[in-house]
């Protein structure tokens, strides 16, 4: 959670390939790392703290390089993309298996860590948008005049209170208001360190978004249904074991709600090639249905009954796992690296508040069907903030 949040901080100053370098050199590192292990306690350190922060970054960097090059059918690509991903994430379990089998610990290790390199030479070709942008002739160069200079000047120094002095001294103006900044900048520096802390936080941050209440129900509504699918994939399982399921037909009903999955990326990415589609209705139609599989998924214990819901379930889950980047696109167009920030930050921390309470829960109960209840809810609060924005904007426009 940490590296992703600070990733996307770092993309406000940054280039989203140097941060994307930093995070791919991370990833490799930990890869070299594991493969000289000797302790558990080392393979937690190299393999889930260095790896893992190495992945956390380079994640909001490909988002963030994928929403500044799709401008048109960026569902399409999206959904390609994650079929990709989806592809890989069944396969390469086979492949690791195999290279176990044949090569041993180590040497498997090290093949991982050699196509991992690629990482640096994906990073290294994300090159800034602007380079491969087409000027359009509609738009032709014009020089600047003094008042856009001066327009310019004071649009950078509202935006903050410490100021480039000789910045200042090369405009014309009124003495008086040089002092006055000579002092803000004098009375900054003996800002309490608590509000500098702030002051750093809100800069970077950005929290002024969450001005936005429209922002503010994307938010929330997508953090419910990030918290809700990963609780899922990870209580499935154990909810088929309770109903006395063998390993074989755990890992069956697995792996087939994972090729619906892909299926349905799949078909996501063909069909909105050639027909547009608003992100977050999908998004909407597919946290409804979800809502109600999750309900219908402990009401029976019967093989087929659950396997005909998993395999559904994996079909609407590909509208939550690919939309959620285009989705918060859309609240936030022109400050995306901003606007994940938060997704992370918020989504991470219900995450630590989600799990133990769903712990909890079934301690209590005895019972994953009020655990899947508690997931539903999560659901829920997504359906009923985006019904009433709905309904409220409406209004508003009316």
């Amino acid at each position: 959670m940490t590296d992703r949040f600070l990733s996307g901080i770092a993309l406000k100053k940054y280039s989203f390939r140097q941060v994307g370098l930093v995070g791919a050199g991370l990833f490799v590192l930990g890869d070299i790392l594991t493969i000289f292990v000797q302790r558990t306690y080392q393979l937690v350190f190299t393999f889930g703290v260095i790896r893992g922060a190495g992945f956390g970054v380079m994640i909001p960097v490909s988002f963030t390089a994928f929403n500044c090059y799709f401008t048109k059918k960026r569902t399409a690509m999206m959904s390609a993309n994650q079929t990709m991903s989806s592809m890989a994430s069944i396969t390469f379990p086979i492949l690791v298996t195999f290279l176990l089998a044949e090569y041993g610990f180590r040497w498997t290790l090290a093949l991982i860590m050699a196509v991992d390199l690629h990482l640096l030479v994906a990073m290294i070709v994300m090159h800034p948008v602007e380079w491969h942008m087409i000027k359009s002739p509609d738009c032709p160069e014009r020089e600047l005049s003094a008042s856009d200079l001066d327009h310019t000047i004071k649009c950078k120094t509202n935006k903050s209170e410490v100021f480039d002095e000789s910045i200042i001294k090369m405009l014309p103006g009124d003495d008086n208001v040089i002092e006055m900044k000579k002092t803000q900048v004098k009375s900054g520096r003996h800002e309490s360190i608590q509000k500098s802390i702030i002051k750093v936080i809100y800069d970077n941050v950005e929290l002024d978004l969450l001005k936005d209440p429209r922002f503010v129900s994307t938010l929330v509504g997508l953090g419910f249904a990030f918290v809700s699918d990963v609780t899922y994939l990870a209580m499935e399982p154990m909810l088929l074991f309770s109903y006395g399921y063998t390993q074989m037909q755990v890992a069956t009903c697995v792996m087939i709600g994972a090729i619906a999955d892909l299926v349905a990326r799949f078909s996501l990415a063909v069909f909105t090639y050639f027909y547009n589609v608003d992100s977050k209705i999908l998004f909407f139609a597919g946290t409804c249905v979800t809502m109600v599989l999750r309900i219908v998924l402990v009401t029976s214990d019967n093989l087929s009954f659950v396997i005909a819901i998993t395999a559904i379930s994996g079909l609407v889950r590909c509208s939550v796992q690919v939309l959620f980047p285009l989705v918060l696109v859309t609240a936030a167009p022109d400050r995306f690296p901003a606007a994940l920030a938060l997704h992370i930050l918020f989504s991470g921390f219900l995450m630590l508040m989600a799990d133990p309470l769903i712990g909890v829960i079934y301690e209590t109960t005895g019972s994953y069907v009020n655990c899947f209840l508690a997931m539903s809810f999560c659901c829920l609060v997504c359906v009923v903030l985006w019904t009433v924005e709905y309904f409220v904007s409406r209004r508003n426009k009316s």
